[in-house]
């Protein structure tokens, strides 16, 4: 019995490991997945690029709300350098509630049911989005709660990510033969 408890705790405890969310500060977990019109979006490929990913369902007034705000960042900075997921957390028989909706998108968006690896796991509440930095480090999480999604709070820092330089790596420089020598 006592083996069967131990077990079933490192289990839950390996679940919960598995389902953890991303971390300000810290690299972008894995996403792969395919678009809703068929196209691969694979996190990893994209450093360099200011990304947005926003987890949202159908059924969800703030997730609906929001959408606005990410369809209006998208416009002004994809040209940039910005790329915009949604991730709908809605069952799969409901994909046709997630097309409607879309339609009045352009954004890309994707079925979280759909993707072939996921490291965010499912989010403890939704929406919730990450702004992700050209160094693919998650910069940012914006939850109603806690920081609201707005097109000038969100606008504003994509500009500012999209602005930043990122560290080149520096040339090796050998040592100057004039100044090590000695008298």
């Amino acid at each position: 019995m006592r083996t069967k408890i131990l077990v079933l705790l490192a289990a839950l405890l390996f679940t919960h490991a598995a389902h953890a969310e991303a971390v300000v500060g810290q690299p972008v977990p894995a996403l792969v997945t395919p678009t809703l019109d068929g196209k691969a979006f694979d996190l990893s490929s994209l450093k360099g690029k200011v990304v947005v990913l926003h987890f949202w369902a159908t059924w969800c007034p703030a997730c609906r709300d929001e959408m606005p705000a990410l369809e209006a960042v998208w416009r002004k900075t994809h040209s940039k350098g910005v790329e915009v997921l949604a991730i709908s957390a809605d069952r799969p028989r409901n994909k046709s509630d997630v097309l409607n909706l879309m339609h009045y998108f352009t954004f890309p968006a994707s079925m979280m049911d759909s993707a072939s690896k996921n490291d965010f796991g499912t989010p403890s509440a939704i929406p919730v989005t990450y702004v992700i930095g050209k160094d693919g480090v998650v910069v940012d999480m914006m939850r109603p709660d806690i920081k609201p999604l707005t097109e000038g709070g969100l606008g504003g820092e994509v500009k500012a990510l999209l602005e930043a330089k990122t560290d080149a790596p520096k040339p090796e420089t050998k040592p100057d033969e004039k100044t090590d020598a000695k008298p």
